[in-house]
């Protein structure tokens, strides 16, 4: 399982890396465009933009899984072991629930927009195709919430806990 998530997330790593590359080199080729050759191309900043999308959606999710998102864990440091867990299972089993219910809708939002078949104005795409991302990144993070959640609840007390739960130094 170790194996499968650690391919999974290396992979998620090189598509943002390659949104990254595409977003920069279709402004780049943008302002080129527009500032020395006089040509106006319209797809490239569309694409740019279908790039950013991508690779903040899924760094967010990589973000979360990396424990770099912002949070305020000042409270949450000073508990002891068993109300930390409390507070910290509680924390997860919100955003997967957040998560998995904004994917429900998302996959819903993504059908529709199959189903009218909505074109990007510059580079003629499907748009459900741009929009994928959303239920992609949102189960990716429900599923990490979840797999968090359970590392949690099964984590015990570190010998250094258990002595300052004691009272000892």
């Amino acid at each position: 399982m170790k194996k499968l998530l650690k391919t999974l997330a290396d992979f998620e790593s090189y598509v943002c890396v390659f949104c990254f590359v595409v977003m920069a080199c279709g402004c780049f080729f943008q302002v080129l465009n527009r500032n020395i050759f006089q040509i106006p191309i319209s797809w490239t900043e569309e694409l740019s933009r279908f790039a950013m999308v991508w690779m903040a959606l899924l760094g967010s999710e990589i973000g979360l899984r990396q424990h770099k998102q912002m949070s305020v864990d000042a409270v949450v440091n000073r508990l002891p072991f068993l109300p930390r867990k409390l507070v910290e299972c509680l924390g997860c089993l919100i955003n997967a629930a957040f998560a998995g219910i904004s994917a429900v809708y998302a996959v819903q939002f993504v059908a529709i927009t199959y189903q009218s078949n909505q074109i990007s104005s510059a580079m003629n795409w499907p748009m459900w195709i741009v929009y994928l991302i959303l239920p992609l990144s949102l189960f990716l993070m429900c599923a990490f919430e979840i797999w968090e959640f359970t590392y949690l609840l099964l984590k015990r007390p570190g010998p250094q806990q258990d002595a300052e739960e004691k009272g000892g130094d």
